[in-house]
């Protein structure tokens, strides 16, 4: 099967120079590919307004059909070919207004369908600037190849195995396809969403369905590196990471891979490379910015980066012996599970559970709870007024005086630490801060690691 798989992100869907050098990307590789794509940059925010609101229904069609057909004038030769294109592009849009001027639109199945329409429609436009540009290619939709999901809608799970089977069937060694990313569907064809970002996700699931070598990442950004470099100064780049760094770092707040991207790449040793189309363009080189993989590097200061997050909130479940209770924890994370929550950590004592959600969660956790507990004998309250801080780095949990150091830097700052987790990653350590210290905070920390001197 193909040895690479391609993912190239809205961030770099902006505008025409950007689709002008993706057939330059594509060629560099003188091997057929799997490219998935991302929507035109911004494009999925204005189709999660139009099902939420009814006033943008009437103008998201024509702004849409406006600006992809410009792509294809300006990018595209007049001719047979070109309204081709055309009629394609047109068809979607089309399907689009029909969905968006039913009465179930804020319906999951439908919501779900009407979203994934930036993919749709960008996929269309650069499998034809290829195909212009002398790349063989076809454009492969996850419902004609198979890539199947649960039906878990707006946050689903692609079925590796089963896709895997439907995938090798279907998709040909020589030839070079482009496939919109962030959606897959359901055994049922319904149409299932992976996630805000889940084109990383679907791209993963791509590599590992094709047995690929590698997953390429193509970002507008230097690759990981120390610390954010909007908040922390003299930030250094990270060459290697391993796939349990990486994924911490995604999960805490590293807004470079979405979270799930890694775990379908580990059982098959699939690794990922981060690369910067600009930097690509100067030198003409295809140097990995960042080489995540298989193998552990540990570096001389044992943590690698410092990562921070507000978008976060602590729903508090307080009682005597409520952490001990038989049944209690079972019954409410049951419940957070039917109602599709994600529970981003748990720390329990006999007198406390404490839920970590995502802000926009932790209040629809709360009445779910406060429903629960009518049965049960404890209180609930919701402190949103934090966010949380991790140092990441292979060894973090073996090296004597890592976490002293970080939390005597922080105490000398005068920064009181309200919960801290050490242990259940072995590259991990996080806590939790008030909201309005976690810059300073990240700050003190990577002060502490990498300029002591």
């Amino acid at each position: 099967m193909h040895k690479t798989v391609i993912k190239i992100g809205g961030s770099n869907l902006k505008n025409m120079e950007d689709l002008i050098r993706i057939p330059k990307i594509i060629k560099s590789y003188r091997e057929p590919v799997v490219l998935v794509v991302s929507a035109f940059y911004g494009v999925t925010d204005r189709l999660e307004k139009a099902v939420n609101d009814g006033q943008l229904t009437g103008r998201l069609p024509d702004g849409l059909r406006k600006m992809h057909e410009e792509a294809l004038l300006q990018l595209v030769p007049e001719g047979e070919k070109r309204a081709v294109y055309f009629q394609n592009l047109s068809g979607c849009i089309i399907e689009l207004e029909k969905l968006l001027q039913s009465g179930h639109k804020q319906e999951a199945p439908t919501a779900n369908r009407i979203i994934s329409f930036g993919e749709r429609l960008s996929a269309r436009v650069i499998q034809a600037v290829l195909a212009e540009n002398g790349v063989q290619c076809q454009l492969a939709l996850p419902e004609k190849i198979g890539l199947l999901s649960n039906r878990r809608f707006f946050q689903g799970s692609i079925l590796l195995k089963k896709s895997a089977q439907n995938l090798q069937q279907v998709l040909q060694p020589q030839t070079t396809y482009v496939v919109p990313g962030f959606y897959a569907v359901s055994e049922k064809g319904e149409t299932i969403l992976l996630g805000r970002g889940g084109s990383d996700y679907s791209a993963a699931c791509l590599a590992y369905c094709t047995d690929a070598d590698y997953l390429d990442i193509w970002k507008d950004v230097a690759g990981y590196l120390s610390g954010d470099p909007k908040n922390i100064p003299g930030v250094k780049k990270i060459d290697r990471l391993s796939y349990l760094e990486a994924a911490e770092l995604s999960y805490f707040g590293a807004r470079i891979l979405h979270p799930r991207t890694i775990r379908p790449l580990v059982s098959k040793k699939i690794k990922v490379r981060l690369l910067n189309p600009e930097k690509y363009l100067k030198t003409g080189k295809r140097e990995p910015a960042t080489l995540i993989s298989n193998k552990t590097t540990k570096s001389a200061e044992i943590i690698k980066s410092v990562t921070a997050s507000d978008d976060i909130a602590l729903l508090k479940l307080k009682g005597s012996g409520v952490g001990i209770k038989k049944g209690i924890l079972a019954e409410v994370t049951n419940a957070f599970d039917k109602a599709q929550l994600n529970i981003r950590s748990v720390v329990t004592s006999q007198t406390a559970i404490h839920f970590v959600f995502s802000r926009s969660d932790a209040r629809i956790a709360k009445r779910i709870v406060d429903n629960l507990h009518r049965n049960m004998d404890f209180d609930t309250e919701i402190d949103d007024d934090i966010a949380w801080i991790a140092a990441v780095g292979q060894g973090i949990n073996q090296k004597e005086g890592i976490a002293g150091r970080i939390f005597s830097s922080l105490a000398r700052a005068g920064i009181n630490v309200q919960q801290i987790v050490l242990g259940a990653s072995e590259v991990a350590v996080y806590f939790v801060v008030k909201r309005h210290l976690a810059k300073h905070a990240a700050q003190i920390i990577h002060k502490e690691i990498f300029h002591k001197n």
